[in-house]
């Protein structure tokens, strides 16, 4: 082998070591990412030194949770109704999955349900629980609450329905959501199911409306938030059942900064 042979072969031979080290580098960084992608690793949590007083120094998007004005969930105390409501819903039933997001069970929804509030259209994305009670009705926490997640058709403004929880009679609502979630691991995502949220609105709508905020990081602000007065019944047993994967994962009320509320 001449001189040069040798030369071009070694230059090749580095190369391809060069590039296959780069390859199984790039797999690594790529398997790595999608890993991070499918675990929702969050950055915050409900208590200790990754809780809601330190969430604005978790990270810079986080900075609303703490500067913001109207932040969410607030106390709120009963007064006299005004009419007439500007809420309608649309709710159908429509294809489903449960997600074990880490901090929460979240029932994800083929945005088809709408609400219309104000004249300003909202489709429903997902309903989250919470134990106990974000909100609170005059200092009081209930046991826990549904929060149902709107957005816009256009994506830039967000609506909740929130419903509370008491204990009283066993809900099958509960019963097939559960069915679901608890066969579903830690940050996975089940297979679909059907389900109707209509069943969870109550005939009468009758609601508090204020202007607020994600109770979560980022805490962004302009959500509409509209939080029935007639609460969701489960069983003690349902709770518990609840609150044995998920508990306390509830911002505390937040200053309402002379917001109006107002009662429909």
């Amino acid at each position: 082998m001449t001189f040069m042979k040798i030369i071009l072969f070694f230059t090749s031979f580095v190369v391809f070591v060069s590039c296959s080290s780069n390859s199984l580098v790039q797999e690594q960084e790529f398997g790595q990412k999608d890993e991070e992608k499918k675990k929702e690793i969050w950055q915050w949590t409900y208590e200790g030194d990754k809780g809601p007083d330190n969430w604005a120094s978790l990270n810079p998007q986080y900075e609303m949770c703490k500067s913001g004005k109207l932040q969410s969930p607030i106390n709120l105390v009963w007064h006299k109704p005004t009419s007439p409501s500007p809420l309608t819903v649309s709710y159908k039933e429509g294809d489903a999955t449960v997600t074990n997001a880490g901090y929460t069970f979240r029932l994800e929804m083929t945005p088809q349900s709408q609400i219309k509030i104000n004249n300003q259209e909202y489709l429903l994305e997902k309903i989250e629980f919470r134990t106990p009670s974000e909100h609170r009705l005059s200092g009081n926490a209930l046991p826990a609450e549904l929060q149902f997640y709107h957005r816009s058709p256009n994506g830039l403004k967000q609506a909740i329905i929130s419903m509370f929880v008491i204990v009283g009679r066993e809900s099958e609502w509960f019963n097939s959501i559960w069915e679901t979630a608890a066969k579903t691991p830690l940050y996975k995502t089940s297979s679909t199911f059907r389900f109707n949220p209509s069943i969870l609105i109550p005939p009468r709508k009758t609601f508090y409306h204020y202007k607020g905020s994600l109770s979560h990081p980022p805490c962004l602000e302009g959500v509409q938030w509209i939080v029935f007065n007639t609460p969701l019944q489960l069983s003690k047993k349902q709770l518990s059942t609840l609150r044995s994967v998920y508990n306390n994962n509830n911002r505390p009320v937040q200053n309402i900064n002379n917001r109006d509320v107002t009662n429909y």
